[in-house]
């Protein structure tokens, strides 16, 4: 595919992530969310690969990411493949999936994560990205999860994005049983 627009964006914001501090990360992912909101599904095609994810995989080991802002990317891609109808195609096969399977298999055994705000971003970007699954193991540790959040009764607007989400990612599981 040749080089638009969003995409020649959207890889230039990209490659300073790992200059930034947190808070610089955080308004670059803001700006690279609106890129990717814009984006036609071939440009969401190009761009979302297995390359991809390995390297947000490697920021985050390496600490040049953190956590909180490698979901709030994850969380958009997640978002916009669903409403874009798009397919993410990388993501299975990268090593970011393999590292969030080991984190929730931790997760079950050890109830290590203390943040549930961050436990459940984890879930949703795994369901969200996911184009298949391939073990209902892991459907029986998330989906309780996911049910709870979406059954949150309160009014605010941030209370009710995390409810959005979860219902996002649950209505995503459908396809996989």
């Amino acid at each position: 595919m040749q080089e638009t627009g969003n995409t020649k964006k959207f890889a230039e914001l990209f490659s300073e992530l790992e200059d930034c501090n947190e808070e610089e990360q955080k308004q670059n992912i803001g700006e690279m969310n609106g890129v990717i909101d814009g984006m036609n599904e071939e440009e969401f095609n190009s761009i979302f690969t297995t390359e991809l994810f390995d390297e947000i995989q490697t920021m985050i080991e390496k600490k040049k990411i953190t956590m909180e802002n490698a979901f709030y990317l994850l969380k958009r891609i997640g978002y916009c493949k669903a409403f874009k109808h798009a397919d993410v195609y990388g993501f299975e096969e990268s090593s970011l999936n393999f590292r969030f399977e080991k984190m929730i298999e931790n997760e079950d055994k050890k109830k290590e994560i203390n943040n549930e705000n961050l436990l459940i971003d984890l879930y949703e970007c795994y369901v969200s990205l996911n184009d298949e699954f391939a073990s209902t193991e892991f459907l029986s540790i998330i989906v309780p999860r996911l049910l709870k959040v979406a059954s949150i009764k309160e009014e605010s607007e941030e209370v009710q994005k995390k409810v959005e989400m979860a219902l996002l990612a649950l209505s995503d599981i459908g396809s996989y049983v």
